[in-house]
């Protein structure tokens, strides 16, 4: 393969992402593939369900992964959308409830599967590498609702994908662009006075889209949990299109998936963060919601202390804009650490930041949905998938859009802060999100 057969373009913000999404539907040849965690029923959840019927009809083989359960229970999982949607007169319905929206896709011939299954459920006739797959993630599981597909992967034809942080769902896409100097809430509450349209609060996130090879290997994923999930088996398409024919995104030098799952075997997102964490001699950037692993905050903080030329910088959700008070709280047991190694800890303002990425000696970048913390990080928790990208150039892109923007709308944490208003209560709990659940008796 050539060594530069891939591409990739790095989308921030819903005003980016919707729009590519929309338009490779429209361009799809003969399949799209999506899996989601949350997709709400709201304007745009049904925007892309729109857009999905009308390429079945026109024969395009469209297949939807998301988790019906979990998007019930939006709301617990701070996404806000019932509350937002309240604010939204054209919304007269629960964007929770997606029964509707899935029989709607599957009644126009959308093959739609729930990946909330029972895991020790056999599948007959499947090929014996996915049984096998199969009876391994069964084998690791003991409690079926403590476990989800957390992925965010769509691919077009094998050769165009999408991953990242982004569900689908007004806060994470929209049409209008979001000022981020503005509160979310205030400028929400701006456009429903004014009758303009989008009176959501909005979400800081990302996708990056992919061209080339890594498109095939990320509908390879989606395939074995399209079929461990419960649906008919097919054939992958043939990927025919040279990703070096498009203008669209950066010519990237070398990108490989990496994919974990419940299982006795090492979470291979962890290690990889962990291998490029040791190993980083220059700089470490993450910006992510939820980053309390002790794993990965104990290699930081020894990186910092080996090598203290290093610059580790850490963007991360206040409390403000971060629903998940166990999880801030968790977030935040570990400033006082940081602060003390010199490692940069800055909170984003106005917005909450969902979006997941690192960027390791301007050189190595990770994309997907892994938050850095238990849930994703544990050998027998959730599904989880990011795409690693070695190339200078396209790394360097990364924190220009990323990291320099978004520092201008931080506030940096000092050792006065820990003394102030972060004094009291801090734990490190191993499942924060499973204890605000219990706190809003949705267990």
């Amino acid at each position: 393969m050539h060594p530069y057969a891939n591409r990739a373009e790095l989308l921030i913000n819903g005003d980016a992402m919707l729009p590519s999404l929309l338009a490779d539907i429209q361009a799809a040849q003969s399949t799209i593939h999506i899996s989601i965690f949350l997709w709400f029923r709201d304007p745009i959840g049904d925007e892309l369900a729109d857009a999905l019927l009308v390429r079945a009809r026109e024969g395009i083989a469209v297949r939807v992964l998301l988790n019906l359960q979990k998007t019930a229970m939006g709301d617990p999982f701070s996404t806000g959308e019932a509350e937002m949607m309240e604010h939204d007169p054209t919304v007269t319905h629960d964007p929770t409830d997606v029964t509707p929206l899935c029989e709607r896709l599957r009644e126009g011939g959308v093959e739609v599967f729930d990946t909330n299954i029972d895991y020790d459920a056999k599948l007959p006739g499947i090929h014996p590498r996915l049984e096998s797959i199969s009876t391994q993630i069964a084998d690791a599981i003991d409690i079926d609702e403590l476990h989800v597909d957390h992925r965010k992967i769509i691919v077009f034809d094998s050769r165009i994908a999408y991953c990242g942080g982004a569900n689908i769902g007004a806060q994470y896409l929209h049409h209008v662009p979001f000022d981020p100097a503005k509160e979310a809430k205030e400028e929400a509450e701006a456009r429903r006075v004014a009758e303009l349209s989008e009176p959501w609060w909005k979400w800081h996130d990302s996708l990056t889209r992919f061209e080339g090879p890594i498109a095939a290997e990320l509908d390879r994923a989606f395939h074995e949990r399209f079929v461990l999930d419960g649906g008919p088996d097919f054939a992958l398409p043939e990927a025919n299109v040279s990703a070096a024919e498009s203008e669209r995104g950066h010519a990237i030098r070398e990108a490989r998936v990496l994919c974990n799952a419940p299982s006795p075997n090492a979470n291979a997102v962890r290690e990889l963060y962990l291998e490029l964490i040791r190993s980083a001699e220059r700089s470490i950037f993450i910006e992510n919601p939820y980053l309390y692993h002790p794993a990965i905050v104990d290699a930081l903080c020894e990186a910092k202390s080996a090598r203290p030329e290093l610059d580790v910088t850490l963007i991360l959700p206040s409390l403000e804009w971060n629903d998940n008070k166990f999880a801030q709280d968790a977030q935040q047991h570990e400033y006082v650490r940081y602060l003390d190694r010199g490692i940069r800890v800055h909170e984003y303002r106005g917005h909450f930041t969902h979006l997941k990425l690192a960027v390791f000696d301007d050189r190595y970048s990770i994309h997907g949905s892994t938050n850095l913390n238990f849930r994703s990080l544990e050998d027998d928790k959730d599904f989880e998938l990011v795409v690693l990208v070695d190339d200078e150039t396209f790394a360097k892109q990364a924190l220009e859009t990323v990291r320099d923007v978004d520092l201008r709308y931080s506030r940096e944490i000092t050792s006065e802060d820990v003394g102030k208003h972060l004094a009291g209560f801090r734990m490190r709990h191993r499942d924060p999100r499973t204890l605000y659940l219990m706190t809003q008796r949705v267990l």
